[in-house]
């Protein structure tokens, strides 16, 4: 009898002695995974704010391209009118140089035949003037012969001087039309090497925004990882805590409830689990959507503050809650941490939605309004959902 006691003893300790290293064992395993898991989501976290700036510098480099773009437009605008100024300084200059040679030819036809009057007239000598005047009739006849041999001259002096001037007045046009047509080519070539310069700088403005692109895949393929590392620990964590349910120990109570802080996995997709702060001032969630409300259609406007006359995301939404009293930075990254953390699940009106490089006021019933971008503007009734979503802040 005490033989069968010492073996019914010796196995009920060999089977406390198992348990308990069962136990241990999964103490140990599932302190492991949930280190792995906190590990993997504080790499996640580093991950997606290293996107959310990586995706504000690309937002910045698009914003330079926009600019530099129309630059280079308003530069080729101004390339094309002088292209036309100096066309039609060519055509002119063309018939300056037209009217030259005939003011230059007129000149010297006039004053050749000047010569043959003044020649004819001398080699007549003094007594053929003298004999033309003697044969007048008349005083009036002598007078009229008189004033007619000084009307000659002068006419002659007249018509003389009158082709000296054209052709001066021509000949200082003619330099007057090369010297702008200098001005014009100087000009010209100056545009075409600033248009030189805005392409290179465009150029290096899209391989950064390529680069970024590429970073950005790669932090999200990266983000991607780590949130499969949780997913899977998280597996491992709930399985474990089922094994120890099952094993009826003390501690299965705590287990469940552990297992039910789990819950959130479900929508792992949108962290926050299932929080569900209480709000924390008067403001409401109405009034803050139909403020914002307000400014649908107006421009989204890159580092814009006020949505009046054009807002970013982040300058839209600090500029709807200050109206409230509520003062956030006006950055999107930074935004990500103000006020209390909130499940996409419980998301009321007014709460901020942050995506990577993004953010948006949430109006209820799945949308959101919000400064999307240059080719839409301040949004509103837009799908919450549109983007993968990093965290939702209650501010009121």
């Amino acid at each position: 009898m005490r033989k069968l006691q010492r073996r019914a003893k010796a196995v009920l300790a060999l089977v406390l002695v198992v348990s308990l290293t069962i136990g241990s064992s999964q103490v140990v395993y599932a302190t492991s995974a949930q280190n792995k898991k906190s590990e993997a989501e504080k790499n996640l976290n580093d991950v997606n704010k290293k996107i959310d700036n990586l995706e504000n510098k690309k937002e910045e480099i698009e914003g330079e391209l926009d600019t530099k773009n129309e630059e280079l437009v308003n530069l080729m605008v101004d390339v094309g009118i002088l292209e036309k100024e100096i066309d039609q300084n060519e055509k002119q200059l063309k018939q300056v140089k037209k009217d030259l040679k005939t003011a230059q030819k007129n000149e010297k036809k006039q004053y050749q035949a000047m010569k043959k009057r003044i020649k004819f007239m001398y080699e007549r000598g003094d007594s053929a003037v003298i004999s033309s005047l003697l044969e007048s009739k008349s005083m009036a006849d002598m007078l009229n012969r008189v004033e007619y041999f000084n009307e000659v001259y002068d006419y002659d002096r007249n018509l003389l001087d009158n082709y000296e001037k054209t052709r001066k007045q021509v000949e200082d046009l003619k330099a007057q039309v090369e010297d702008e047509k200098k001005e014009l080519e100087t000009a010209k070539d100056d545009l075409k090497q600033q248009q030189k310069q805005l392409e290179t700088a465009m150029a290096n403005l899209r391989s950064q925004q390529a680069n970024a692109d590429t970073q950005i895949a790669n932090a999200k393929s990266l983000a991607s990882e780590y949130q499969k590392t949780i997913t899977e620990q998280n597996k491992i964590i709930q399985q474990q805590q089922a094994a120890a349910a099952a094993s009826g120990r003390s501690s299965g109570g705590s287990s469940g409830g552990s297992g039910g802080t789990s819950k959130p996995n479900s929508n792992a997709s949108v962290p926050g689990g299932n929080l569900n702060p209480p709000k924390t001032t008067n403001v409401s969630g109405s009034d803050v959507v139909n403020y914002a409300m307000q400014f649908v259609g107006k421009p989204y406007v890159w580092g814009g503050k006020d949505p009046n006359t054009g807002a970013d995301c982040s300058g839209f939404t600090s500029y709807v809650y200050a109206h409230f009293g509520i003062s956030i930075p006006s950055f999107s990254g930074a935004q990500r941490s103000c006020g209390q953390e909130v499940s996409y699940a419980n998301a009321q009106a007014g709460d901020l939605i942050c995506y990577a490089g993004h953010v948006a006021i949430y109006m209820g019933g799945g949308k959101i309004v919000h400064a999307k971008g240059t080719a839409y503007g301040i949004v509103g009734n837009d799908n919450a959902t549109y983007k993968t979503i990093i965290t939702v802040r209650r501010l009121l």
